[in-house]
């Protein structure tokens, strides 16, 4: 039987093998093909290919600010050493790569016990959410909470268990507590409502009274409206519509030929004058505008179209002259400055309005449902309300897509 030392193995009738290192024995890993040489050669270069590899993957952990997740691509790595068939130091590789290892399980060990750390403060702040009666806002602090515990790597081993039972158990229960109550709140509701048709029906009484008995009956169906309490917007809106039309006395319809004849195409010709600048105006000329169109009710489409556009524009024209106002109280140079910087002024107060508008009528929609009839009028104050402060909004807007045109 032949057999022949090479470096780190040996070759037995042809038979190439790799010396016993460590725990692992000597094993087979080939056979010369053509010549001892290109065959022992070609488990060199295989050795030499894992060196690379284990180089690579040194480098690729150093450079990484989440170390801790080569760990498991390290130990597959480390697995493989005692089946790779090649010729070299096994035993330099396996001291590399423990010593990887130990560093990488210390990372790890220390990040969890940071994350741990951290978890521990989300619960507290999670707590402190789920507590509060404000439903919409502690809603979107459990979402941003639960984003920010989900980003957060594990915690310590011993303690991930009890921490993720009692994290996601105290949204469980807010969940579950926040549906209950919108569903009681969902039961309420329809049993107010239920008041509020049942008073409405009500009304049919008024019919059959006169005087002061109608002006009694009709107080106390006011209070007894008062008193139901809150519903969702849009159905509160519509019956209260129905509620205040039963109150209200029938008007007589007034004949087309009493109202003023009015030619509103000048009017809005002189309107687009003002806003484009190429006319002066004043305040006195914009009241008399606006007063006649107050005077001026058309019965055709177009005609109403047209004064709405007429109104439309002269509040825009009054708004610019409000912005104005606004710009030289805040700036006593205001008339001396350059256009462009007027123009700066101008837009940058107009966009704080139209944020403060909208917030306002965000409110006036939340609590629109508390409004209630305290006359005739009722209806007409919540949906005044609401349309006035939507057209101040539009008319800005448009102000200010003016404004950033200008040259």
């Amino acid at each position: 039987m032949s057999e022949k030392e090479i470096p780190f193995g040996n070759i037995k009738d042809d038979k190439i093998f790799l010396n016993a290192w460590g725990e692992h024995p000597e094993r087979q890993i080939g056979e010369v093909r053509e010549d001892e040489e290109s065959s022992v050669a070609y488990f060199v270069e295989k050795y030499e290919e894992l060196v690379k590899k284990i180089n690579d993957l040194e480098k690729e952990i150093e450079e990484s600010v989440n170390k801790g997740s080569f760990l498991m691509k390290l130990k597959h790595l480390k697995s493989q050493l005692s089946e790779h068939d090649g010729l070299g130091d096994y035993i330099v590789l396996e001291e590399r790569l423990t010593k990887q290892e130990a560093l990488l399980e210390d990372i790890i060990l220390k990040n969890r016990e940071r994350n741990s750390e951290i978890k521990k403060s989300l619960l507290e702040e999670i707590r402190t959410a789920a507590d509060k009666i404000n439903w919409k806002e502690a809603t979107l602090e459990i979402h941003d909470i639960k984003a920010r515990w989900i980003k957060t790597g594990n915690p310590k081993e011993d303690e991930q268990e009890q921490l993720e039972e009692d994290f996601w158990g105290v949204i469980e229960a807010f969940f579950e507590k926040k549906k209950e109550f919108y569903e009681d709140k969902k039961r309420l509701g329809e049993l107010r409502k239920k008041e509020y048709e049942e008073i409405i029906e009500r009304t049919k009484t008024l019919e059959n009274l006169h005087g002061k008995a109608k002006f009694d009956k009709i107080g106390e169906l006011k209070e007894a409206w008062k008193e139901v309490g809150n519903i969702p917007k849009e159905e509160y809106t519509e019956l209260l519509k129905i509620f205040n039309n039963r109150l209200k006395p029938k008007r007589p319809r007034v004949s087309s030929h009493s109202q003023p004849a009015m030619d509103i195409k000048p009017v809005l010709a002189d309107l687009d004058k003002f806003i484009d600048g190429s006319e002066n105006y004043n305040f006195k000329k914009l009241d008399e505008i606006k007063n006649s169109l107050k005077n001026y009710r058309p019965h055709d489409f177009d005609g109403k179209n047209a004064k709405k556009e007429a109104f439309t524009k002269v509040q825009l024209l009054m708004e610019r002259d409000f912005i104005d106002k606004l710009a030289n109280k805040r700036f006593n140079n205001f008339r001396e400055l350059e256009k462009a910087k007027k123009r700066q002024i101008r837009i940058g107060i107009l966009e704080e309005l139209i944020s403060r508008d909208q917030t306002d009528l965000e409110k006036y929609q939340e609590n629109s449902a508390n409004f209630s009839s305290s006359g005739n009028g009722g209806l007409g104050f919540i949906e005044k309300k609401l349309a006035q402060q939507e057209a101040k909004i539009r008319t800005k807007r448009q102000l200010l897509k003016l404004m950033k045109e200008e040259k």
